[in-house]
């Protein structure tokens, strides 16, 4: 009950702007380039972080988020959308129902996409053109899988 209580604790105080750079931002085993007019919110709790992006007209505005821990609440269980880096990104399906997709390293590191840009058809792998998870993001975010900026430590 006190770890709930303790996460619940550190969300009460919202988002926070996410620390970009190089015009984009870290989260877990990937490296994300923010589209022209996309801001970056970050919820932080006990032992994981959701990155949350949303476009210029504001959190409405084609929304879509990642989480970064190791319990997340979908398991990458369906068809595989691409491999690269040593990374697959699979669909996520809960009962059926498509909830994103989850982008798992061989060693187990992951991230959870979800949110309204996702359609779950091929053409998301559109979307993941501007997500990194080898050289840039290896670069960018350290190689470390919390993804800090190594000018950050």
């Amino acid at each position: 009950m006190l770890p709930l209580l303790m996460a619940l604790a550190l969300m009460a105080d919202g988002p926070t702007k996410a620390p970009v750079h190089d015009n984009g931002v870290c989260t877990g085993i990937s490296w994300i380039t923010l589209a022209p007019g996309e801001s970056a919110t970050v919820d932080t709790g006990a032992d994981f972080e959701v990155m949350r992006f949303s476009g210029p007209l504001g959190p409405e505005d084609n929304w879509w988020s990642v989480y970064n821990g190791d319990h997340p609440q979908v398991t990458g269980n369906g068809p595989v959308l691409l491999e690269r880096d040593g990374v697959t990104v699979r669909s996520a399906l809960t009962n059926g129902l498509f909830r994103g997709y989850v982008a798992q390293k061989g060693d187990g590191a992951l991230n959870h996409f979800f949110g309204s840009i996702f359609t779950g058809t091929p053409t998301d792998k559109a979307i993941f053109d501007r997500i990194d998870f080898g050289r840039k993001r290896d670069l960018l975010c350290g190689k470390d899988k919390g993804g800090e900026h190594p000018a950050d430590k």
